[in-house]
């Protein structure tokens, strides 16, 4: 019998287990199943949810999950069953966060980066230099309904008085929270005062030390805190979810966030990448958008919710192909937000989907660009640092076909130079994050069987040219037993290549001198390989930012075409 690992992830809409086995000595996806989530009620329906998945798993593989009673007690005793299973976790409410440290760049800002792997929600910052009184600080950390407190700043053996005041102050408010609902406590600050925390806030098991996040003056390592947010994050959802207690210990492991799951993967494939360049995520979800970037050996992300307002619907508006009233727009919107589950039915939903999702696009990335100033994202003008690969992941791209999620993930993105786009449809990343500390190959094999889906490849051409002038002209060498072609990109073109099925394709790209396609230099050719993919190449041409027609009924047919282009 094969070595077997299972993968567990408790999703918002759907709950999802992938089995992953070993068979002479190399790891693969065994079998993909899904229930939609439950995480109402005293616990009974969410045991009984992850008791139908296990029985699933079971019916379609040879594997022992569930006792003779059909039952699943701990599944480490039963014959056959896994090695070990991971168990993420993005379902439930953002956890309510306040941030304390010393200044908003040296404490205030790592902290809000660190927290955003967690599912976290910022609700409070206590800048220790705003020189709140102690009173006035006290009356913020009590009224602020806070979950989970994290307490930074300061570079070890530097100043203590206001963080002092600040510890004693959180030791008024923890003892004076319900212990049933205590908030959990991380210390990631100055050193000399770890032990003055612990003993002075009396927290117990919900108090959670770790190394400095500030190593130096204005050097941060994230990594060094994980350990302690994890705990932080296990004992607040276990609290928070009925039955969730019961399932981790009956399956003899941890649950950790979802997003933090798929950072682990982000960052290991940047930082085995030799093109020197970053790893990009991007998750779209009924109601959230998560974004995971890797670069430079730094990882930041954030999962972000738009609020339905009337700026974003008239944005949004403007980028649906098909004519809509801005009052079914809306309907149609809040409806979404109400069923998140939702098909759409018709040609107008879809691109009302399509619209509001390039809209969601744009605003996480800008969100995850004033987390990270070093991003390298604008809202208007796109991706300015290149990616390589971007990966496309989420229930909101299997709602559209290949050629319709790209072209709703580049026209959000908008990015530039040249880039691989690729799709995770089973959202493995996450599943392999979860078990790779286990067993590090398991990842590394898994992926090395193209488990993602190719989807394209981007040339993006930058170029002052006005509209309808040449900017770059394309041999494509698909072998000797093809002819060459030869295309010829315009101004405001957006234009796909098919490449062949089974083959590589060679790319020779010849712009005019100030077109700029990602070689290095304005007027910088040379050739180009690219793998075969569900679109192909797609050259886009339109500019940053994008030119659409003032008139609405133009700008529909505009969006309409570049979608026919890329695929019908």
């Amino acid at each position: 019998m094969p070595k077997t690992f299972l993968s567990i992830d408790i999703g918002k809409s759907q709950t999802q287990a992938c089995l992953f086995a070993q068979r002479e000595g190399t790891w693969a996806v065994e079998g993909i199943s899904s229930i939609p989530t439950v995480i109402e009620g005293d616990g009974t329906q969410f045991r009984k949810a992850i008791q139908a998945l296990l029985s699933q798993v079971e019916q379609s593989h040879e594997i022992r999950l569930l006792d003779e009673h059909g039952q699943f007690t701990n599944i480490r005793r039963l014959q056959g069953a896994p090695a070990f299973v991971g168990l993420t976790l993005s379902a439930g409410k953002p956890i309510r966060t306040a941030l304390i440290g010393l200044s908003e760049a040296y404490s205030i800002a790592p902290l809000r980066r660190l927290v955003s792997l967690f599912n976290c929600e910022v609700v409070l910052e206590v800048n220790l230099q705003d020189n709140l009184n102690a009173t006035a600080q006290l009356d913020r950390l009590l009224t602020s309904d806070v979950e989970l407190y994290v307490i930074g700043g300061g570079a070890n053996g530097g100043a203590q008085k206001s963080l002092k005041a600040a510890i004693e102050n959180l030791r008024l408010v923890y003892h004076l929270i319900p212990r049933a609902v205590r908030p959990q406590i991380v210390y990631c600050g100055n050193q000399e005062l770890a032990e003055y925390a612990q003993s002075e806030i009396e927290a117990g098991l919900d108090m959670h030390l770790s190394s400095n996040i500030q190593t130096n003056p204005g050097q941060e390592d994230p990594t060094l805190v994980w350990k302690a947010m994890l705990k932080a994050f296990e004992r607040l959802r276990l609290q928070q979810i009925p039955g969730l207690a019961e399932v981790v210990s009956d399956l003899r492991t941890h649950v950790i966030p979802s997003d933090f799951s798929a950072g682990r993967m982000v960052r290991f494939l940047e930082r085995s990448s030799e093109n020197g360049k970053g790893v990009l995520m991007l998750r779209v979800e009924a109601d959230t958008v998560s974004v995971i970037a890797a670069r430079d050996q730094k990882l930041n992300s954030i999962s972000h919710h738009l609020e339905v307002n009337s700026a974003a619907l008239q944005t949004a508006k403007g980028l649906s192909s098909q004519l809509t009233d801005l009052n079914s727009f809306a309907t149609y919107i809040f409806n979404r937000a109400l069923f998140p589950d939702y098909t759409p039915a018709t040609l107008e939903d879809l691109s009302i989907e399509h619209a509001w999702a390039r809209v969601r696009i744009r605003e996480a990335l800008s969100a995850l660009q004033k987390l990270d100033p070093d991003f390298g994202y604008n809202p208007s003008l796109g991706l300015m640092r290149t990616y390589e690969p971007i990966i496309l992941s989420g229930s909101g791209m299997k709602l559209a076909l290949p050629h319709q999620g790209l072209l709703v993930a580049l026209d959000g993105i908008l990015p530039h130079g040249i880039t691989t786009v690729l799709q995770d449809e089973q959202q493995l990343l996450t599943a392999l994050g979860s078990l790779a500390p286990q067993d590090p190959l398991l990842p590394v094999q898994v992926m090395d069987a193209e488990v993602f889906t190719n989807l394209a490849t981007i040339i993006n051409v930058d170029a002052p040219a006005s509209e309808g002038q040449k900017v770059l002209q394309i041999e494509v060498n698909e072998g000797e037993q093809n002819p060459r072609l030869f295309h010829k990109i315009q101004t405001g073109d957006l234009k796909r290549i098919e490449t062949l099925t089974n083959n590589k394709t060679e790319l020779y790209l010849a712009p005019q001198d100030e077109s700029d396609v990602g070689m290095g230099l304005p007027g910088l050719g040379g050739w180009v390989t690219v793998l075969e993919s569900k679109v192909g190449v797609v050259v886009d041409a339109r500019g940053r930012p994008l030119s659409l027609p003032v008139d609405e009924t133009a700008r529909a047919e505009t969006l309409h075409n570049w979608l026919w282009e890329l695929g019908g």
